[in-house]
């Protein structure tokens, strides 16, 4: 074919030939890029965010927050934290960084990557570095070195461009006890209280006041959104019998994980046990060990030890044996019996042992060394364990062909049909834990879904025992639920927002007397309201003076002087609205040189989280940055 183009390259039917060939690999390498991006996030760049590479920085922050909650985290939290958002912005955060890195000539070295690999311990055996187990550890994660050099890389730039933006930063003398006085400086305070409870008997319910209310405030009464998820589950327990690991596998498993087949040194030993209660007196220690003591030296004088535990052990369990307690290893039992078990050869016989139990006597029969356990003996754990894994990969794996086809087709349960799979019945499911029972996903993978669109396609979905791939197809917005199901929320917060304005009225009134009259005890006489005094506070113990003052109401306490005793307005403390009248201030000493350092150390964390901000702003302005698709 090459040789008959070459002969007939000047004819003008090889020309239009090549040139309907071009049309149609450039067409082609076109259809191939917008394929290759139709599933992007975003663009920073040169570099696309991937869908994946997407997830996996979203399931990370959502897992970050739930184990700083305790494992739950309430969805009105989730929705202000914007984790969706703040993982986008996060992968873009770190690529700018990379650009910028390049800019500086900070990039990582292949001598700092190798060696900050070899540093890690799950990948060094006897302390060195060990290129098999480095390679097991990332095929058990799913991870190519390949993919993990280049995640470490990326690390070690940033960590590398990140200490030198923020090594700019200093900190003056000036700054030190500017931040020292602001914390410090102490102030009182006269003030007066007023609770919107107090104010809840004057308030009218009426219908159309009512319903209003509902209207502007239809946000807190929002009934959850709901998606119906299509899936198909694989299971890896059906899959476990069908892997069958070869004999060299075997082998090379249990060479590379010797340690989990470690055998400690165990010891088989006797034990006469007499009874002594913890708390015991000095009395009872002295006749019970006077006993163990006689019994001691029966053993010692060759009485034989099975003979004396059947006669005098208060174990019930052993004592009938003989005292017979088996093989046991050093962690098996109580620290102190162990210890004097384990130190005793087989046919010599301890000293008088005390327990939380009572006085033991303890003989040593028989003694297993420290050891790898043959291959024989663990041979069925090592098949077990290899058909466990081997199912884990196989459900992924065909869990990433249903993926990659879905993606393809933009249709879960055409590639399903394709591929010869069975997909479950489509379910509704919410965020709610009270409406999520019955559901296939717990509440992490229900987390993943919420954060597709809809016709989305998830990445592979861990479930209890295996793995899902899942489309959303259909999502039903949040919605206010009818008036009629929650007016009794909606009138006692309708109530309570009435008796707040009637509050917040009596304070103002209150405080523009105050303020006429220039004294605030004054205007508490003639309204006949409680008049309190605080003592003298810092902005770093109000917390324990006024507990309840936060905030913007801290601040503006802090920001009255004797020319402007009072505040422009009612403050919030707690729930309630306070006014207060400026009493008197002390400034604060010097700071010690203790102090001067930790607040050195703040204000220098401070202005290196500005440089290093502004640096990145920087950055962002000189790169383009496109989002592709809504998240």
């Amino acid at each position: 074919m090459l040789d008959f183009v070459r002969r007939h390259s000047r004819s003008w039917g090889i020309k239009v030939l090549l040139i309907a060939l071009i049309i149609v690999f450039v067409g082609w390498g076109g259809y191939l890029y917008q394929t290759r991006h139709a599933t992007d996030i975003a663009v920073v760049g040169d570099h696309y965010i991937t869908q994946s590479e997407y997830q996996k920085e979203y399931e990370n922050m959502v897992e970050m927050v739930r184990k700083q909650f305790g494992g739950t985290v309430p969805q009105k939290l989730m929705d202000a934290l914007d984790i969706k958002r703040q993982a986008l912005d996060a992968l873009v955060r770190q690529y700018l960084v990379l650009r910028g890195a390049r800019e500086l000539g900070l990039q990582a070295t292949p001598d700092q990557v190798r060696t900050a690999i070899a540093g890690i311990p799950a990948f060094q055996s006897n302390g060195k570095f060990n290129l098999e187990r480095y390679r097991a550890v990332l095929y058990q994660n799913r991870m190519t070195p390949e993919i993990f050099e280049k995640e470490m890389r990326d690390e070690i730039t940033a960590t590398n461009v990140q200490a030198f933006i923020t090594g700019q930063a200093v900190v003056s003398r000036e700054e030190i006890e500017s931040y020292y006085h602001f914390d410090n400086d102490r102030i009182q305070v006269a003030y007066m209280l007023f609770d919107p409870y107090s104010f809840e008997k004057g308030v009218s319910v009426d219908e159309s006041a009512l319903e209003a209310y509902y209207k502007k405030h239809q946000n807190n009464y929002m009934e959850p959104e709901k998606r119906e998820i299509a899936y198909v589950a694989f299971n890896t327990k059906e899959l476990e019998n069908g892997i069958n690991p070869s004999e060299s596998r075997i082998e090379h498993y249990y060479k590379d994980n010797e340690a989990d087949f470690m055998q400690p040194k165990e010891v088989r030993a006797q034990r006469i046990l007499l009874r002594l209660k913890p708390d015991a007196s000095k009395a009872e220690l002295q006749k019970v060990n006077a006993q163990a003591e006689k019994i001691l030296g029966e053993a010692q004088k060759g009485t034989d030890f099975s003979t004396l535990a059947k006669k005098y052990s208060q174990d019930q369990a052993t004592a009938k044996n003989g005292g017979e307690l088996g093989f046991f290893s050093y962690k098996q039992k109580d620290p102190a019996f162990a210890k004097a078990a384990f130190a005793l050869k087989p046919g010599e016989i301890s000293g008088i042992v005390r327990t939380p139990s009572g006085l033991n006597i303890i003989k040593v029969e028989e003694e297993k060394k420290a050891g790898v356990l043959p291959l024989e003996q663990v041979k069925d754990r090592v098949v077990k364990e290899l058909q466990r894994q081997g199912a884990g990969d196989l459900a992924y794996k065909q869990a990433q062909d249903l993926r990659d086809l879905a993606y393809a087709r933009k249709d879960l349960g055409k590639a399903a049909l394709e591929l010869k799979m069975k997909a479950s019945a489509p379910v509704w499911i919410t965020l709610s834990e009270k409406e999520a029972q019955g559901s296939p996903f717990d509440r992490s993978v229900r987390e993943k879904l919420f954060g597709l669109g809809q016709g989305d396609i998830s990445d592979m979905l861990k479930i209890p025992g295996g793995y899902a791939v899942a489309q959303v197809q259909a999502i039903q917005k949040p919605a206010p639920a009818p008036l009629e199901k929650v007016k009794d929320r909606v009138t006692n917060d309708f109530r309570m927002a009435e008796a707040r304005k009637l509050a917040l009225k009596q304070a103002s009134a209150t405080l523009q007397m105050a303020r006429a009259q220039k004294n605030l005890a004054a205007a508490a006489k003639t309204d006949k309201i409680d008049f309190l005094q605080s003592q003298y506070f810092s902005r770093q113990d109000a917390n324990k003076y006024m507990p309840l003052l936060k905030g913007e109401s801290l601040e503006s306490v802090f920001k009255l002087r004797e020319s402007r005793p009072f505040p422009e307005q009612p403050l919030e403390y707690g729930t309630n609205y306070m006014i207060c009248q400026l009493m008197g201030k002390k400034p604060a000493g010097a700071p010690t040189s203790r102090q001067e350092e930790q607040i050195s150390a703040t204000i220098l964390q401070q202005k290196q989280a500005a440089v290093w901000r502004t640096w990145l702003g920087e950055i962002a302005k000189k790169t383009k940055v496109e989002y592709l698709r809504k998240i």
